[in-house]
């Protein structure tokens, strides 16, 4: 009968002990024909099949033997939106004490409209697969954020986990089997799920690292807000770091955004802190209290916000769904001025934030946008480097309102 996985590493742990001590000559040869039969054997033996996250042995040892280069790991407890499988990335570099975990975005499916141009989107859509993935790696593995030899980088030498964005609802659903109007079939919104799933993967495996940051931008960046605590929960409540890119709650003001945080709560069942009743109340303000929320919650963490002045995706946005709830229209000068009041009444005394002139939408996947270009003095990386001073830096000054 084969030896049991359990049995083949016990063995080889005994006669690896033997070895160490002394005992070559007794143990050499089979310690030996051990790691023949190993070597030889389907990877799941060594390394725990990659679409079991329930292995005892790790399925991110398989990116272990692939240091400095991205792996994809599937995953069988995770879902699209089409209900297809997913998983995750994974790149460990030599000597690492650090791990980002990254948050893709890519839209959202909350009605026809939103969900053809979320199904659409070229990396994120209603199924994510390694042939997305390694498509993803060729275009921008190594952009931006996970440039891995330019020193401005402050996550550069730090391991890197990427989450793809296949369920449509702002990684924050918890809805299986969920209707859309005007959209055939059940959509599986249970992003939030999902990295509830990571997790039991990625917290033992990283429970020695030295930080962790969760970053994520455009959807990814609102799941940011959202998944910041079961993160932390699952690291042991530690300090974890946050960069949210280009996903601002806008004040709600003549911009109307209530209709549209309702449509959200109600699609997606988004899995707002329940000991935070306000965050999922828009007539309370809603999403923008989780500013404060995780502030006061999570005091030990570190927090940064950056967005482009202007940026028109979000223009578009919420000017849509402002006129819908009623509310006035927007453009880039009353979207710069609430991305100032966001700062200055809202979130500017605990968060970091960068706000650079300019129209672009996301800038943590860009060498050009995130290491390169510089405004006030400061790249994205060079300001996010600080993050961990104790005055929050806002590129460019703020005018902070007195706390209450």
């Amino acid at each position: 009968m084969a030896l049991s996985q359990k049995m083949w590493l016990a063995q080889l742990r005994n006669c690896t002990i033997r070895l160490q001590f002394g005992f070559e000559s007794a143990y050499k040869h089979k310690l030996r024909a051990l790691l023949i039969v190993i070597a030889m054997a389907p990877v799941s033996l060594v390394a725990g099949s990659s679409n079991d996250n329930n292995s005892s042995v790790s399925p991110l040892v398989s990116a272990e033997a692939r240091p400095g280069k991205w792996t994809w790991i599937p995953l069988k407890d995770t879902r699209c939106r089409d209900g297809s499988k997913t998983g995750i990335g994974v790149r460990l570099l030599p000597d690492a004490k650090a791990v980002m975990i990254y948050l893709q975005g890519g839209g959202a499916c909350y009605d026809a409209k939103s969900c053809a141009e979320n199904a659409n989107a070229s990396i994120a859509g209603e199924n994510f697969s390694r042939d997305k993935f390694n498509r993803w790696v060729a275009t921008l593995g190594n952009q931006g954020i996970f440039n891995t030899t330019n020193a401005s980088n402050p996550v550069a030498r730090w391991n890197h986990v990427y989450i793809p964005y296949c369920t449509g609802d702002l990684h924050g659903g918890a809805k299986a089997n969920a209707s859309v109007p005007g959209v055939p079939g059940k959509q599986q919104f249970v992003g939030y799920s999902n990295l509830q799933n990571d997790l039991k993967l990625l917290a033992p495996f990283f429970r020695d690292a030295q930080d962790v940051a969760l970053v994520g931008a455009s959807a990814g960046g609102f799941g940011v807000l959202i998944n910041y605590p079961q993160v932390v929960e699952a690291f042991g409540g530690r300090s974890v770091a946050a960069l949210v890119d280009s996903a601002p709650i806008i004040p709600e003001s003549a911009i109307k955004t209530s209709c549209f945080q309702q449509k959200l709560l109600r699609t997606f069942d988004l899995q707002v802190p329940g000991r935070c009743p306000e965050c999922s109340d828009p007539a309370s303000g809603g999403f923008i209290n989780l500013y404060s929320y995780l502030n006061r919650t999570y005091p030990g963490g570190r927090y940064a916000f950056a967005s482009a002045d202007a940026d028109l995706a979000g223009v578009v946005l919420y000017n849509g769904e402002s006129r819908a709830c009623g509310g006035s229209g927007v453009n880039i000068f009353n979207y710069r001025f609430s991305l100032y009041a966001l700062r200055d009444k809202y979130i500017g005394h605990e968060w970091a934030t960068f706000l650079p002139g300019g129209v672009q939408h996301t800038m943590t996947q860009s060498d050009a946008l995130f290491l390169d270009r510089k405004f006030k003095g400061f790249s994205a990386a060079e300001w996010l480097s600080r993050i961990n001073s104790k005055t929050p830096l806002h590129i460019p000054a703020a005018r902070l309102r007195p706390k209450n």
